[in-house]
This record gives C-alpha cells, structure tokens and sequence, in this order.
C-alpha cells in the first residue's frame, strides 16, 4: 500500500523518513511556523526524488517573496514527477504556474483540481491567498464560496477551521471566526492562522485590552524568526494605537517589524503603521521612512500590486522621487498588459499618497476618492486597506471638507464604533481640521 499523508492522499515517496519531514513541513507551512524549509529539505535529504518536497520548498519561497528560488524548485519538482500520481502532476502543474506569474492560470487548475481532491490543503492554502491578493471585485465572496464548499471534505481539521474562520471574519462573522480558530488552536496550538484570525475578530470588535493581552502571550512563545512574527506584532501594534500608545507601538515597529525574518511583511506591515502614525500624530517623532524605501527596493515583485501601494507609501514619505518614478512606470506596464488594477486602483493610490507627501490634500483626494469602492481589490484584509479610508478623512479634515468627513467617518462607525473615529466626527461636525504633518521632502508624482 502506497505511503499517504495526514489527508489521506498518496504520495510518491517510499521513505516513510521522508513523508514524516514532508508532513511536519506542510503543516508548519500551513501555521506559518519556523522550519519548513529545513523539514522539506530534510525530506529530500531522506528521497531526493520526492516531488511534492520541492513543491512545498518553492511554496515556501514564494511565500517568502523570493522568486527566483521559488521558480528554481518548483522546476526540481516537474523533474522529479516520475511515476508520481496524476493528483502530485496536477498539484506541481497548478503551482508551476503560480510561481510563474500566471496567476489566474493557476487558480483555474487548483479550483478544478480540488473538485476530485478537496483536501489537497496546499493547494487550498495558495488559492485562498491567490483570490485574495487578484484584484477581484468580488474577491471575498468568491473566496468564501472556495473555502465554504470545501468544509464537508475536512470536518474538524485544524488547518481547515483556521482557514474558514479567515474568510468568515472578512465577511463580519465574528464569532463563528472565532469559534472555529480557537477550536484550531485547541487541536494545533502553535498555529498561527488562528491567531492571525482572533486578533482580527479582536480588532474588529473594539477588544483593544483583549487583543493586546492575547498577542502578548501568543507572541511570547512564537519564535521571533517565524513567518509571521512580523505581522502578528503589528496587529499588537495596532491595538495598542487604539488604546492611544503611540510611544508602545513605535517600540514593536522598532524592535519587531523592521528587522523581521520576512522582509516582505517587515515592508507591508511597516509602511501601513508608520503612516497611520504619521497620520494620527507629529510626523516629526516618527522614524525614519529611509530603511523601508530601501527595503521596498529589495523585496518589490511585479504584479503584486498590494506590495506595490505599500512601496507608494514608503517612497512619498522617505521622498525617494526617483524611485516612486519607476514605481509609476511599472504599475503603468501592467496596466498596459491587462493586469486588472494596476492602473485603475494601484497608481491613484500610490499618486495619492505623493500628493499627501507633498502637502496637497485636495490633490490627494482627487486620486483616491474616486477609487474609494475599489480599493478592497487591492488584497489583504479590511484592517489592512482600511487605513486608506483614515486617509481620506483627515484629508478632508486638512482640506476642510467637514461634510464629506463627517459621511465618510459615520460610514466607518456604522462598522463599529472606534473611539477615533468618534473623535474625527466630532471634529467634522464642530469644523475643526486636523493638524497638518510635519513637512518632508516631496518627491515628483
């Protein structure tokens, strides 16, 4: 009888050493844990003609933003497939063609592949991200309609119920997210996902004290080197910027964003916290915008426009005009080789953000208003996009635009009632604009 793994599908290895690594590095992989790519290396290490070991390497890569890696073991792994299972052919073709840029290619291949093989849970896995990050009008819907369809194949499992609770609370189903991630962490208890979800169920209803309790004792016992330390501690951040602890979150972005393991996230998530700070207080306390610029240069992929608007913000605000140039360039290019919203959601972003860099809050406005429906398509989660709509509000505030705050903002708390948001009604109503940042350099946009 063929080995097979925890979801019961055959694999083409007879080391049972090697499946054992390959398992522990699928399900590190699956809870964004430390050491994946040691165990698949490990598993080749045990059957260097294992398929799917090198698929999940260049799974994790890729997760990792590195490209060329990520291309270099998926094509071991085509290699490799040498009386391997028609189910192990079709996993390594639909990543084959994730990793090469052919992104709706491969959700095609995956989304038919698990109609015979739901609990392919890589697969699953990257295609939830894939939806997510596609620029997709409809992108949470289709997703939950992926996942949800999905259940009756995986019953009580814990990577399942992480992956669930994740589309639940971006579709506001609170508590059903929650439910099914703590029930995860229950059965898995280092799994990251379900965290991720709870800090998410945690933000999104005002539980500011409960989510800075639980980050700090999760955070205490997930390796720093972990995939998704980073983001986990900014989501700390967050909490403890709405309970007003500018000099607390400035501290995690110091000590564990900027120097995280994965750089990519260490851009993302500093961009997204160093301007909402510029945002809410004295941009002159801020650190320097610098390191990030430069990062972005480093970790920039094309085509993945969420990335991309996060580089906007680092390059406007470090007034790196050259670079920001190029960024506009290359969102252009896409645009012009049909990529959905690189142009038309992307660029009024990143232009937006120049605007606001310069001082210009009307001509920010001006970019960014009219993409307002759209900017969820951008990818990530509704914590993530949202800070745009803060954007928007201050800008009016700055621009003295009070009635188009005050909608904008009831808007917001129609979503939940945040004590800064209730601030910035406040201001709107009463006529009060907000303070203007301190100046810096303002780049070409």
């Amino acid at each position: 009888m063929p080995l097979a793994d925890r979801y019961g599908l055959p694999v083409s290895t007879s080391s049972t050493v090697a499946l054992e690594r390959y398992q522990d590095g699928m399900d590190r992989l699956l809870a964004y844990g430390l050491g994946a790519e040691d165990c698949f290396a490990a598993a080749l290490a045990a059957d260097e003609r294992f398929a799917l070991a090198y698929a999940g390497a260049a799974l994790w890569s890729f997760f990792r933003n590195d490209g060329s890696a990520a291309r270099a073991a998926i094509a071991k792994a085509a290699a490799a497939l040498d009386g391997a299972t028609r189910r192990e052919h079709q996993h390594v073709d639909a990543l084959t063609a994730i990793v090469g840029g052919e992104t709706a290619r491969g959700l095609e291949m995956i989304q038919e592949h698990v109609d015979e093989f739901p609990r392919d849970a890589l697969l699953v896995n990257q295609a939830s991200s894939s939806i997510g990050f596609g620029g997709r009008p409809d992108r949470e819907t289709v997703r939950l309609e992926f996942i949800a369809r999905l259940a009756p194949a995986y019953g009580d499992d814990w990577w399942f119920q992480s992956a669930l609770g994740f589309v639940y609370h971006e579709v506001g189903r609170f508590e059903e997210s929650r439910r099914l991630s703590e029930r995860s962490l229950e059965q898995y208890s280092a799994n990251a996902n379900a965290s991720h979800n709870i800090a998410h169920v945690q933000f999104e209803t005002l539980d500011n004290d409960g989510g800075v309790a639980f980050l700090e004792d999760w955070l205490a016992v997930y390796d720093r080197r972990a995939p998704f330390h980073c983001h986990l501690a900014w989501h700390l951040a967050l909490f403890e910027l709405a309970r007003g602890g500018v000099a607390r979150a400035t501290e995690i972005y110091e000590r564990d964003i900027l120097p995280a393991s994965n750089p990519r996230l260490a851009l993302m998530d500093g961009a997204a916290l160093l301007w909402r700070l510029a945002l809410y207080g004295d941009a002159a306390a801020l650190p320097a915008w610098t390191p990030l610029a430069d990062l972005a240069k480093q970790v920039s992929r094309p085509g993945f426009v969420f990335g991309d608007v996060h580089a906007g913000l680092a390059y406007s605000s470090a007034g790196d005009a050259a670079a920001l140039d190029r960024l506009i360039v290359g969102l252009r290019a896409l645009e012009a080789k049909g990529h959905p919203i690189a142009g038309t959601v992307a660029l009024p972003l990143v232009r937006g953000a120049a605007a606001i860099a310069a001082g210009d809050y009307l001509g920010a406005l001006a970019h960014i208003e009219p993409v307002d429906a759209q900017i969820h398509r951008i990818g990530g989660s509704h914590a993530q996009w949202e800070v745009f709509e803060e954007t928007m509000v201050i800008c009016q505030l700055r621009a003295g635009r009070y009635e188009d705050a005050e909608r904008l903002v009831r808007r917001r708390l129609g979503r939940r009632a945040s004590v800064r948001d209730l601030a910035w009604l406040d201001q709107a109503r009463a006529g009060i604009a907000a303070p203007g940042p301190a100046p810096v350099p303002s780049p070409a946009g």
